[in-house]
């Protein structure tokens, strides 16, 4: 599912010009959003009163769209949204790009009678419903086709039953994107949750995950799994993300995309989770797939398949070649090495 993230973005940037002219360039809130941004790497916790205001929008919200954008790609072609619930909204930056995918509805779900607030200022006059509830409260869902969860499940207790709060809040979602930050500890609760669903069959993978096996970036408690994506902001919002201090052109993520059904994917391959190793006489591309973590190797007499290998980067997708031996996989072509769909990841481990 494709999504025009720019002009997404430019609502945002439009409504916070708006609403606080100038503050691109204003130091009380670039404050403010460098406070929050501390408390949310740190301690997960941010004041309600925080989480409300423009400063949280601007600094959170581009991240958002761009972090959701990117899911989303994962979705089959053809899955238009027609009503999405987007539970733990905050402030409902992330409707901004459902509605950019052509959503025809969004109900947003948020405890917080502020963010909400600010949510209707945002959305006035689109198709945006609000909820003022908890993600853990009942409600009727039985319309829902998407489902998506942007930079919560980190914020969740830690002895939350992840895969039966998704089950139930998915039921009748067709779809569902689940988003947050990739560091460690966020990611590996976004990877746990993966192979809880995926234990009973009860969901079909989109992505990042290219294989239906336990993750095995959960192996070591060092490991996790990770995406990254470039954030290019318009003038204002990149003006402000430097005054800020967190203008990164590339941001990390981790993502889960899946749908109902029984899993199985249909084209089994490899993705790329580290770049390159040229060493004599080979190229060596550290992939994830089924079976593991391996390599693929590519011999240099393999010209044209050695320098397509080289161009590798994190997150390309692969079809799986029939070539193994102990954790190496070899392909000598560039058939073999096409990079193919949208799944991307990366996977993190200290130096050995």
């Amino acid at each position: 599912m494709d999504l025009d993230v720019t002009a997404a973005l430019n609502v945002l940037d439009a409504f916070l010009e708006k609403a606080a002219p100038g503050y691109a360039d204003s130091t009380v809130l670039a404050d403010a959003a460098r406070r929050i941004s501390v408390d949310y790497t740190q301690t997960r916790q941010i004041d309600d009163d925080a989480a409300a205001s423009v400063a949280y929008l601007a600094h959170f919200g581009p991240r958002a769209v761009v972090a959701l954008a990117r899911a989303l790609r994962s979705l089959p072609a053809g899955t238009a949204p027609r009503h999405v619930l987007d539970v733990g909204a905050g402030c409902g930056a992330s409707a901004l790009a459902w509605l950019a995918a052509g959503a025809k509805k969004v109900t947003l779900v948020e405890r917080s009678a502020k963010a909400l607030a600010l949510a209707k200022q945002l959305h006035a006059g689109k198709p945006v419903e609000l909820r003022a509830q908890s993600l853990f409260d009942s409600c009727n869902n039985t319309d829902v086709t998407h489902l998506s969860a942007v930079f919560v499940v980190g914020e969740l207790p830690e002895d939350t039953d992840l895969p039966a709060l998704f089950k139930r809040l998915a039921q009748n979602a067709q779809h569902t994107v689940v988003v947050d930050a990739g560091d460690q500890p966020r990611a590996r609760r976004l990877q746990h949750l993966r192979d809880g669903l995926v234990v009973d069959n009860a969901v079909v993978v989109y992505g990042p995950c290219p294989h239906t096996e336990p993750c095995p970036a959960l192996i070591r408690e060092r490991d996790w799994c990770h995406d990254r994506v470039d954030k290019t902001l318009p003038p204002r919002l990149a003006q402000f993300a430097r005054k800020v201090g967190r203008d990164a052109a590339a941001m990390s993520l981790s993502w889960l995309a899946f749908g109902r059904g029984t899993a199985a994917i249909a084209a089994p391959g490899i993705v790329v989770i580290g770049e390159p190793r040229a060493e004599k006489g080979r190229v060596r591309v550290p992939v994830c797939g089924p079976g593991g973590l391996r390599f693929l190797q590519v011999l240099k007499r393999d010209k044209a398949a050695y320098r397509a290998a080289e161009d590798l980067g994190r997150g390309h997708r692969l079809p799986l070649p029939a070539g193994l031996s102990g954790d190496t996989l070899h392909a000598s072509s560039v058939e073999q090495l096409v990079t193919s769909s949208n799944d991307e990841a990366t996977v993190d481990s200290p130096a050995e």
